[in-house]
């Protein structure tokens, strides 16, 4: 069996470069609700791109990393393989968190795909190795593998996800890097190299680890330039928001100070463009690249998503670039009840309660009940104002 050794240096250049590319793919993914469902695609792929390629970069940093008594080369389309594996696998699991309703089941299956790739991407790519020796495979370490990666990559999902503020998503991409770096190293303590003086080496088209050197540098300076680029906070952009015209009249773009004053809390435009007065009862959201109101009394809730929120109706789930506290601030949160650290909710449209064990739980709406947790702290004032 040949003695395997491993050079500090590039152990911790491969894990650096996983946490890198974890954090990508998040930001890249944030605020995607905001966005027009081909954007969302785009940016969906792109993150997928970012991830996949991070996987793909660690693994073989990792590889090279290791010193072996032989020469190793790399059979090309194995090599090729392994990264769109890894492309393919985890933007399925991000296409399952950012396409329909966001819940535990689908962190979850995201997580386990994600954690699929990233262990598919590893012995493929172990797999294009070409030497004078044997690879082999112990069944405890490909099982112990698996499960590290699927249960980190899903627990980096849920702590990303649950709440989408810059330091969960910081930590998430440090737990998704960890995981895809653990499953690397794991799998390789469970890996042997025999060097077989018998085996007689075939003519194979291969990859000189000088290319494979200098294509996943390549790779990770893309991954570092990214990282480094959406490390900076994201602003909203200072686009002129379409004015909302009367039926029949062709809409017009409000300036740029009048689209300031229309993210102001509690100010609206008038048809003429002018401040109108403060507007009480109506909260501002974005549909199809136009800011408009909506009157509180049709609101059922208000959700907390990052750094801003969705105005929760019987019809819709609708952005608004308000933040859960700017809300509170406003005047037209007299007519909302906080129930929990992400939720308001309008105690007009509450339909019943349900007690979990220790957890409280109210239902609004009509068309479909909303299901909003009530917190220890807060249910003994939504008791009283129910009379209950």
């Amino acid at each position: 069996m040949a003695e395997v050794y491993y050079s500090p240096f590039l152990v911790g250049a491969s894990v650096l470069v996983a946490i890198m590319a974890a954090f990508t793919c998040l930001r890249l993914t944030s605020g995607l609700r905001n966005l027009s469902v081909t954007r969302r695609k785009v940016r969906i792929a792109q993150a997928s791109i970012a991830l996949g390629g991070g996987i793909w970069s660690m693994h073989f940093i990792g590889m090279l990393a290791v010193t072996l008594p032989f020469v190793v080369t790399y059979d090309p389309l194995l090599t090729l393989a392994s990264m769109l594996l890894a492309i393919l696998i985890t933007g399925c699991g991000l296409l399952l968190l950012h396409f329909g309703e966001r819940n535990n089941i689908r962190i979850l299956l995201a997580g386990t795909l994600t954690g699929i790739g990233i262990a598919a991407m590893h012995y493929t790519g172990m797999a294009a190795i070409s030497a004078n020796c044997i690879v082999s495979y112990q069944p405890f370490g490909i099982a112990l593998s698996v499960l590290i990666s699927i249960a980190a990559s899903t627990l980096a999902m849920w702590l990303a996800y649950s709440n989408r503020s810059i330091l969960r998503t910081a930590i998430g991409s440090v737990v998704l890097g960890l995981a895809v770096s653990a499953m690397h190293y794991a799998a390789m303590l469970n890996t042997t190299f025999i060097q077989a003086t018998d085996l007689v080496a075939q003519p194979v088209p291969s990859l000189d680890p000088q290319v494979l050197a200098i294509s996943v540098t390549l790779t990770a300076f893309v991954i570092c330039g990214l990282f480094l680029l959406l490390a900076m906070p994201m602003e909203q952009p200072s686009v002129a928001a379409p004015v909302q015209a009367p039926d029949g009249a062709t809409p017009t773009a409000a300036p740029a100070d009048e689209t300031t004053r229309a993210r102001a809390p509690g100010l609206a435009l008038s048809r003429a463009g002018t401040a109108a007065p403060p507007a009480r009862n109506r909260i501002p959201y974005e549909k199809e690249g136009t800011m408009r109101f909506m009157s509180t009394d049709r609101i059922l809730a208000i959700e907390s998503d990052g750094h801003y929120t969705r105005i929760r109706t019987d019809d819709d789930a609708l952005f608004c670039p308000w933040s859960l506290s700017r809300i509170e601030k406003s005047p037209p949160a007299e007519k909302f009840l906080k129930t929990h650290r992400r939720y308001l909710v309008n105690p007009a449209h509450i339909n019943g309660l349900r007690k979990v064990g220790d957890q409280l739980f109210c239902y609004v709406g009509k068309a479909t009940e909303l299901e909003v947790p009530v917190s220890r702290a807060r249910a003994k004032d939504l008791r009283n104002l129910l009379g209950v």
